[in-house]
């Protein structure tokens, strides 16, 4: 599957980021894009990779270690949250065949319908997602399931800061274009006239009254 399966907005669909091998001639280190139509999309690009490329295109960041939504002291890879409604975690899919090539897949929170015990291999848990596709995982029932309540807190720390940020109406420029957020989250359009000492001025970008 050509890398443009995130800006023909697939992510909307995405179910996992899963870490697979080539099969045959093919020993390169790819990653298979889980939808939740039941398809699944081949990506020649390691699962990192694809990360950081999702992050990219979401603009946001794909390392979240020191965010207000992050917990110190964590032994693992933090959640990464991509959105108000939407975060990553981190689990363990595959063993590597060398360190380097890693073993960790993405899964999107929302998107558990159950989890169970699961006995093949190295396997020893399995989550049911939509689109009737089945993920093993190498995590036992026990750390599955605080993966997955460690991503829920992640995300609602995340909505909770975003909260708090717009509550008090927050101004959000960039040389001469700027966003206001009102509190509630809405945002209006202004354009920065000047600054004196810590004020700002704006003015609204409409026909309306100014600012």
């Amino acid at each position: 599957m050509p890398a443009n399966w995130i800006q023909q907005g697939l992510w909307l669909k995405l179910n996992c980021l899963v870490p697979v091998y080539g099969s045959g001639d093919d020993a390169g280190n790819y990653t298979e894009v889980w939808l939740d139509d039941g398809r699944i999309l081949l990506d020649r690009r390691r699962t990192k990779t694809v990360l950081k490329a999702l992050a990219a295109h979401l603009g946001v960041s794909w390392r979240q270690e020191y965010t207000a939504w992050s917990r110190e002291g964590r032994s693992h890879l933090a959640p990464i949250v991509l959105g108000p409604e939407m975060v990553l975690i981190p689990l363990r899919l595959r063993r590597p065949r060398s360190r380097d090539e890693g073993g960790t897949g993405y899964l999107v929170g929302s998107k558990v319908k159950s989890y169970e015990p699961y006995a093949e291999g190295f396997f020893r848990t399995r989550l049911i997602l939509p689109g009737n596709q089945v993920l093993p995982c190498l995590l036992n029932m026990d750390t599955l399931a605080l993966r997955l309540l460690d991503g829920e807190r992640a995300l609602q720390r995340r909505q909770e800061t975003f909260y708090k940020l717009t509550a008090s109406g927050t101004v959000l420029y960039e040389k001469n274009c700027c966003l206001l957020v009102e509190p509630g989250g809405n945002t209006i359009p202004v354009q920065m006239m000047g600054r004196e000492g810590n004020v700002i001025i704006l003015r609204r970008e409409d026909k309306f009254s100014p600012l």
